[in-house]
């Protein structure tokens, strides 16, 4: 068995922010060091930066994937025949 990667989404993917918010592209991801609510050491948790011209920074939980795994990204037909003389 794989172990789970520590972060959900990859450069690139689409996210929302809110369901029915517009679509995202992931452009960063990173790891942010924040403490235990329970005073023991501090721990890592995945970040994310986004194509919506802000600096800041997401956390995974505020983050949904905008796909399905049978959605097309935006400007894709879904033909493979983009950038291909006919």
């Amino acid at each position: 068995m794989r172990p789970r990667s520590f972060f959900q989404y990859v450069i690139g993917s689409f996210v929302e922010l809110a369901p029915g918010t517009s679509m995202q592209r992931v452009i960063w991801r990173g790891k942010q060091l924040v403490p235990s609510i329970t005073g023991r050491q501090p721990y890592e948790v995945p970040v994310y930066r986004l194509d919506n011209e802000h600096w800041d920074c997401y956390y995974e939980h505020e983050l949904r994937p905008a796909l399905r795994r049978d959605d097309s990204p935006p400007g894709h037909n879904g033909s493979g025949s983009e950038g291909k003389n006919q």
